[in-house]
């Protein structure tokens, strides 16, 4: 069981949890695109993977984040995780509820790939 501290929403990604991808959000930064990945557990819980993609191509990044989030071992699934565009990337109040359904595609097939590459090393 984790230890609860003041910063009680920190809690490691570990065997004991089961975890899944909720959203996926998109934002550029200079010549690159952070992703970041909302992951929740089977008991509430709340977590946020962070990374900087070393490309300018939105696809590309939800694929490279998505390598890396199957890689951890933990994380389970990514069905129906929603990517966007984060906030400030937005034009309008509307641009906000997007959904980028082809990211998604993207993002769903480059972590199940991974995710059975990964199974498959442990068989």
């Amino acid at each position: 069981m984790a230890r609860r501290t003041k910063n009680a929403s920190y809690e490691p990604i570990r065997a004991t949890s089961m975890w899944r991808v909720d959203q996926v959000f998109l934002a550029r930064r200079g010549q690159r695109i952070e992703v970041i990945s909302s992951l929740v557990n089977d008991r509430g819980g709340l977590r946020n993977l962070s990374l900087v993609a070393p490309t300018a191509d939105p696809y590309e990044a939800v694929r490279h984040a998505a390598r890396f989030v199957a890689g951890k071992g933990n994380v389970h699934s990514a069905r129906q995780a929603r990517v966007r565009w984060a906030r400030e990337q937005v034009a309008t109040l509307q641009d906000e509820l997007i959904r980028d359904h082809d990211l998604e595609d993207e993002y769903l097939d480059a972590f199940e790939e991974t995710l059975a590459a990964v199974r498959d090393q442990l068989r």
